[in-house]
């Protein structure tokens, strides 16, 4: 009876010490090669797919580099003049009057300055809608800021759609290479 229990005992620890240890050795090592199947499988779709986005990469780049991102201007002055009178126009041409303009100061960004203006306009609601529309949608790219809309009381009894008073600030970016070059 006890050489029975010495040899159980003798088998278990040998159960404990080897075979425990290399069932999860193995069901790690088939762990990692699942992964590595899964890692190979989407390798291989990706690179079935890179022709097509160097491609893509390529055409992005000669957009980018025929599309105007940035404002002209010899300075920061000019620049924002330039930008003035680009918001001017939009503003005109949609039936928005354009009440003021203040000039914001440049800041840098990265390799850009951003110039930006605090404009006032007044006009119907439609108009500054297409306004707003138009600025987001102008080359190159102008971004608005901190849109503030009131409503102009009117006498009651008088026709028309609802005059707004609006105010937001627009930046743009001109290339900090300019810039560097006229220090």
């Amino acid at each position: 009876m006890l050489a029975a229990a010495i040899l159980a005992a003798i088998i278990g620890a040998a159960y404990l010490l080897i075979a425990v240890p290399l069932r999860d050795l193995y069901v790690e090592r088939q762990g990692v090669l699942e992964d590595r199947s899964m890692l190979a499988t989407r390798l291989a779709a990706t690179a079935t797919e890179l022709p097509a986005l160097r491609t893509r990469l390529a055409e992005l780049r000669a957009t980018a580099s025929t599309s105007k991102v940035t404002l002209d201007g010899a300075n920061d002055a000019i620049a924002s003049a330039n930008l003035q009178s680009r918001v001017d126009a939009l503003a005109t041409s949609l039936g928005v009057t354009l009440g003021s303009a203040e000039a914001l100061p440049a800041v840098d960004r990265g390799g850009f300055r951003r110039i930006g203006l605090r404009i006032a306009v007044h006009g119907d609601y439609e108009n500054l809608v297409r306004l707003m529309a138009a600025i987001d949608a102008s080359v190159p790219p102008l971004i608005p800021d901190n849109l503030h809309i009131r409503t102009v009381m009117r006498p009651a009894g008088m026709p028309g759609s609802a005059k707004l008073d609006a105010g937001f600030e627009v930046y743009g970016v001109r290339d900090q290479k300019s810039v560097s070059a006229q220090r």
